[in-house]
């Protein structure tokens, strides 16, 4: 297997996603700098590219002549590659995280930040929708394969046939404890394999008895150093068209190839330079594209794509392939077994092991007013927040206004928006309040029927006020405890009434 830079070490803004045609080795690229462009991966060189105006998140074919994109302005464009030219498809209300195209029905399928998944057909070039499904969340990623589609919103996959939109076929909760990142589905497994924030990822079968399984998770970290392992994003997942084998490339700059059948990992490419933002296996097999995003140059890290293809890949994977007897059992994990090689070093943990994280990352540019953000080490509620132009070196950079979500300080910071962003993992939980101490202390009655006694009342003079009027009038109330990072304070009160 060799490794080779595509265009000799082209150079432009951070990628978001690359595909390779239905039928040749023409890769499409597409970039937050808002550039579109085709390679043609055996000759190494340029043949298309195209500006948009717009970060570009997503891409793909139309067929050999025609592929869309979509954007940060909440676009979808076409793009012809004959003629150079470029029209909308339609809009979406925020930006627009993925897309997909059937072949089957000739439809435009995307998911967006204004959590709706739209489909637009291009026989009638209308630019609007031919049907719309609206979630209580993001749209982050999509898969299609025959009349299916796949749609990932936080921890849920949704399955849908577009000949009736009317609800979805099932809907699969995902054994992961943190949103789903990416998400890859499969005709020939009748399933899919998704990719989480916290390196955790789970293979689920649409109709749960394919192979007499009903799906696993792992953790996919690469090996570890010094007995030490850390959350690593899955940022992409590539399944290849010839085998039962998937390929998935995360922050940590690491692409793995793993066995879905055997449950194996096969092998370990060499590690990039940097994030590995998109993978893509071409219409045989036997190329793998991977784009990571990040180089260190001269003492100094540089934003910039470098596509690289790897050959030979579906020879050296066949060679990986396990026999059917050279497995052992080791403990199950989410309940369900995992088999791998003597040689295996990956870490694998329980449920109750994983996503003890206090922060999960996220790319800087889906991150929208009324999310949460890490800015100076504190947990912050975003108020605003704008992206700058693109710059001649292919930074788009988003900057942030957030108030701090326990001490209503108000902090702002400026972050590429290819770059990932620490984002806190905040929950609210309902108590009822037994009694209030001289000292300000609160005594609230737990689930189990325990006491909590180790929060103060609030700082917020209105609430205060509420809390202490209300159980002087010996009603009964509800208070609303919110928690980030290791700290937890009152942050709402609901009153139920007088007490009987």
């Amino acid at each position: 297997m060799t490794r080779r830079s595509l265009a000799g070490g082209a150079t432009a803004g951070a990628v978001s996603r690359i595909r390779f045609a239905p039928t040749s080795n023409n890769l499409l690229v597409s970039s937050w700098d808002s550039g579109l462009r085709l390679y043609d991966a055996d000759a190494g060189t340029q043949r298309f590219k195209e500006d948009s105006g717009a970060a570009l998140l997503d891409c793909c074919f139309e067929d050999e002549s025609a592929a869309f994109a979509c954007g940060s302005d909440g676009s979808v464009r076409r793009y012809d590659f004959h003629s150079g030219t470029q029209d909308t498809v339609g809009l979406h209300e925020d930006v627009v995280a993925c897309i997909e195209f059937s072949q089957m029905t000739s439809q435009v399928i995307s998911g967006s930040l204004d959590n709706q998944l739209q489909l637009w057909d291009t026989k009638n070039r209308s630019v609007n929708p031919s049907s719309t499904i609206t979630f209580g969340s993001d749209v982050v990623s999509l898969s299609i394969y025959g009349m299916y589609i796949s749609a990932a919103v936080e921890r849920n996959v949704y399955f849908y046939d577009m000949r009736n939109l009317t609800g979805p076929v099932k809907a699969k909760f995902c054994p992961l404890e943190c949103h789903i990142q990416c998400l890859q589905a499969s005709p020939e497994w009748n399933g899919y394999v998704a990719g989480s924030i916290n390196g955790v990822v789970a293979l689920n079968y649409l109709d749960g008895v394919t192979d007499g399984d009903m799906g696993y998770a792992f953790r996919c970290h690469p090996n570890s150093r010094k007995g030490r392992w850390s959350l690593v994003p899955i940022n992409c997942i590539a399944i290849h068209p010839c085998n039962r084998t998937f390929v998935t490339g995360d922050d940590g700059g690491y692409a793995i190839v793993w066995d879905a059948q055997s449950k194996k990992k096969l092998l370990e490419l060499p590690s990039y330079s940097g994030s590995v933002a998109s993978m893509a296996y071409n219409h045989s097999g036997e190329l793998l594209a991977v784009a990571p995003n990040y180089h260190q140059e001269a003492d100094q890290m540089v934003e910039k794509h470098q596509v690289f293809i790897e050959a030979g890949f579906k020879r050296r994977i066949a060679a990986s392939l396990p026999s059917p007897n050279s497995s052992r059992r080791l403990p199950r994990v989410f309940g369900r077994a995992w088999e791998m090689s003597d040689s295996e070093e990956h870490h694998f943990e329980s449920k109750a092991d994983a996503g003890a994280s206090k922060t999960y990352p996220q790319q800087a540019g889906t991150i929208r007013k009324n999310g949460y953000i890490v800015i100076k080490g504190r947990p912050c509620k975003v108020v605003e927040v704008s992206t700058s132009k693109t710059g001649k070196h292919g930074h788009a950079k988003c900057h942030f206004v957030a108030i701090d979500i326990f001490n209503g300080k108000k902090l702002e910071d400026i972050v590429p928006s290819s770059h990932n962003c620490d984002v806190p993992h905040v929950n609210r939980t309902d108590y009822q309040l037994i009694d209030i101490s001289e000292d300000g202390f609160v005594s609230l009655l737990t689930e189990s029927g325990g006491t909590k006694d180790d929060l103060r009342l609030p700082t917020d003079e209105s609430l205060l006020t509420q809390i202490k009027d209300g159980f002087a009038e010996g009603k009964d109330l509800i208070v609303t405890v919110m928690s980030a990072m290791g700290e937890e304070q009152i942050c709402a009160l609901k009153d139920i009434g007088p007490k009987n």
